[in-house]
């Protein structure tokens, strides 16, 4: 299949309304915080990055890479492989994973090595996970949620993510939940820089030190922004999923465990605060579900004042004491 809509059409539109949503949200920080906030402009590059897209603080804009994009959803159509058209591309890539071509010293050969292993085991992991969840879901009383698919929001473990397809075609709904994601996670980016920037020039705000101390620690930035754009997906589309998210939460609770192993390996350090600040964000949905919106200032606040340590806190919390979750 390939995209009905012109993928540069998808990035505006998605990049226009999330700042619709986020008018409220942006004047309440604004009013809070007294930060001096301006709309990020757009720029669409036809190359390819790390990420999706990226925040320049020196221009201040958002860059979206079509090619990054447009792998990210093959990627996505593969982590869909409990279908079985999409099982047949997964072994397909697998086969024709090439190793030489990474070696650049034995040290780097036995560490990519160890990677695609990873990498492999987890496919085949999700494969079963997938349907677990699926049954768990009926289960519970979801066989009403039709036109449900789950992606696969981890590098380094799985996090089910739900996002709408109904009868559209299933690469323009994967671009969506990449590009409005990304838009998300780069513009708290913006939202951080301005707030250190208010820190920066003024030394009578309340807990300035420590929130410095947060803002220069550029895995913080990540997990911070990671949340945000987890709390604003479920609060933009209304997706249902709030039974994944407490499923999410228990797989978070296994993955701390793991978390100074996956810090030792270079290609999974990388994403951990990604991790971690999703892991926090489930935590989030499957905490105030249909009170998402209602409750999101005091959302936005806990997002200000959380690092690394307190979403580990968190993580531990709720994982070993589940019942929490569906209580409050």
């Amino acid at each position: 299949m390939t995209l009905n809509n012109d993928l540069d059409k998808i990035i505006e539109d998605e990049f226009e309304k999330a700042f619709e949503i986020l008018e409220e949200i942006i004047e309440y920080i604004k009013r809070k915080y007294g930060i001096d906030y301006k709309i990020p402009e757009l720029e669409i590059s036809r190359g390819r990055h790390s990420f999706a897209a990226g925040y320049s603080k020196s221009e201040n804009k958002i860059i979206f890479f079509k090619e990054t994009i447009k792998m990210a959803i093959n990627n996505y159509l593969k982590y869909l492989s409990y279908k079985e058209k999409n099982k047949r591309s997964i072994d397909k890539l697998l086969k024709r994973l090439d190793y030489k071509k990474i070696i650049g010293s034995r040290q780097n050969s036995i560490k990519y090595l160890e990677y695609t292993e990873f990498f492999e085991g987890k496919i085949n992991l999700f494969k079963k996970y997938i349907e677990v969840v699926n049954k768990l879901l009926k289960s519970l009383g979801y066989k009403e949620i039709k036109g449900i698919e789950y992606l696969n929001r981890s590098h380094n473990s799985i996090l089910l993510f739900p996002f709408y397809v109904n009868k559209r075609n299933i690469r323009e709904a994967i671009a969506e939940v990449i590009i409005l994601l990304a838009i998300f996670h780069e513009i708290w980016h913006s939202i951080d820089d301005s707030i250190l920037d208010k820190l920066k020039e003024d030394p009578t705000i309340k807990d300035r030190d420590y929130l410095i101390a947060i803002l220069n620690n550029l895995n913080n930035r990540e997990l911070r922004a990671s949340v945000f754009e987890v709390v604003m997906y479920y609060l933009d589309k209304g997706v249902r999923g709030y039974m994944a998210a407490y499923v999410n939460v228990l797989t978070c609770r296994k993955y701390i465990e793991k978390i100074d192993i996956m810090k030792r390996n270079i290609y999974m350090n990388i994403r951990v605060p990604f991790d971690l600040g999703r892991c926090y964000g489930n935590i989030i949905i499957a905490k105030y579900k249909s009170s998402l919106k209602e409750n999101i200032y005091k959302i936005i606040d806990d997002i200000i004042y959380l690092d690394e340590k307190r979403a580990i806190e968190a993580i531990k919390y709720y994982g070993d004491n589940p019942d929490k979750l569906l209580q409050d």
